[in-house]
């Protein structure tokens, strides 16, 4: 009776660790898609904007039309630090946000150019 207990208590605690375990894969691999995302998103900005000419700037979107990232957002900033004299660096911020269940979650990537 002793060790079907003992049983029971160590298969219960087993299965919590295996869901526990799906859980965290499960966040993980979000992770990964939105830093991919972000990533990609960072190589857009960077590339249309060759120059040195940046401008602030804030947008935000979606990925439409792409249906293996729905339920994830992007945000990117565009922010000019002031240095000595006349000279200006951007700093370029952009973030990814998903719900993971009922708590929102970000990725963000930032730049200076």
């Amino acid at each position: 009776m002793v060790a079907v207990s003992i049983m029971a208590m160590v298969l219960v605690t087993l299965l919590g660790l295996k869901n526990r375990s799906m859980q965290d894969v499960m966040v993980a691999e979000h992770i990964t898609t939105a830093t991919m995302l972000a990533k990609r998103e960072m190589v857009k900005t960077m590339t249309t904007h060759l120059s040195s000419n940046w401008v602030p700037d804030e947008k935000e979107g979606d990925f439409t039309g792409e249906e293996a990232f729905n339920g994830y957002t992007w945000k990117k900033t565009v922010s000019l630090i002031p240095l000595f004299g006349s000279a200006v660096i951007a700093e370029i911020r952009v973030a990814v946000l998903w719900n993971e269940g009922t708590r929102p979650e970000m990725v963000e990537l930032v730049d200076y150019e």
